[in-house]
């Protein structure tokens, strides 16, 4: 969540996220416009990297909610402003993809996911890491051994548990089996706590040089890049189609 520290290597490895991520929607908008052949985002080699990225930007997510509370309780003004951006943002990704995707539109994506997370992270912050590890391994596998019975309607669909058929979704990250992300992020942050990694860990990248700081900052404003960067390279495209005829 909330940085005491800058990190250098935490925040290029956003940064790489983030570059991932964009690269996988202006994929999906040069299909979308005619640009990509039909039905190159159901290939298993773009799935496989769009799971990637979502679970990338989890797991860095749940390391940084252990970080901001390395050097004590987490700032709750802090904390609960990031919250309430991350909350906006979710509900602007689902009315902006209603209105352009219709009945496609996002019920509970990375974002969604990345609030509700938040908030039940707060449960494992005490948690020894070991623990996490393990919660996380089971969640991030538990959809191969079936689903919950009475989780069956959509309106559970943000669980994950739901047997009956979905409907059309741009992004779903439902939280079984997401959070396990999440939670192994935590842990891998706990873990660092636990053998007094940090100083280790923030001297990997020197955040002063000119290059480190290039590459930082995008990872600093990951969530305003993930809220501008579709609409801004959908219209981009969309441009060159209607210029094309």
């Amino acid at each position: 969540m909330m940085l005491a520290q800058r990190f250098a290597v935490i925040d290029i490895a956003r940064t790489v996220a983030i570059v991932a991520m964009a690269i996988f929607h202006f994929t999906y908008d040069l299909e979308l416009f005619g640009f990509a052949p039909r039905g190159t985002m159901a290939s298993m080699e773009w799935r496989l990297f769009a799971q990637g990225i979502a679970g990338s930007f989890l797991f860095l997510s749940g390391f940084s909610l252990v970080l901001a509370a390395r050097n004590g309780p987490i700032a709750p003004r802090k904390y609960l402003r990031r919250l309430a951006m991350i909350g906006v943002g979710a509900l602007a990704v689902t009315l902006g993809t209603y209105v352009a995707m219709g009945d496609a539109f996002v019920r509970f994506g990375i974002l969604h996911h990345m609030f509700a997370a938040s908030l039940l992270g707060l449960l494992f912050l005490r948690t020894p890491f070991w623990v996490n590890t393990i919660i996380g391994a089971v969640v991030l596998t538990y959809p191969h051994f079936g689903t919950w019975p009475m989780f069956g309607g959509t309106h559970w669909l943000w669980l994950g548990q739901t047997s009956t058929a979905l409907p059309p979704m741009v992004d779903y990250v439902p939280i079984i089996p997401w959070l396990g992300a999440f939670l192994l992020g935590m842990s891998a942050a706990q873990a660092v706590t636990k053998f007094d990694l940090w100083a280790g860990l923030a001297n990997m990248i020197n955040p002063d040089t000119r290059v480190a700081k290039l590459l930082s900052w995008p990872g600093q404003h990951t969530l305003s890049i993930y809220l501008i960067h579709q609409p801004v390279l959908f219209g981009c495209v969309f441009f060159a189609r209607w210029l094309l005829g």
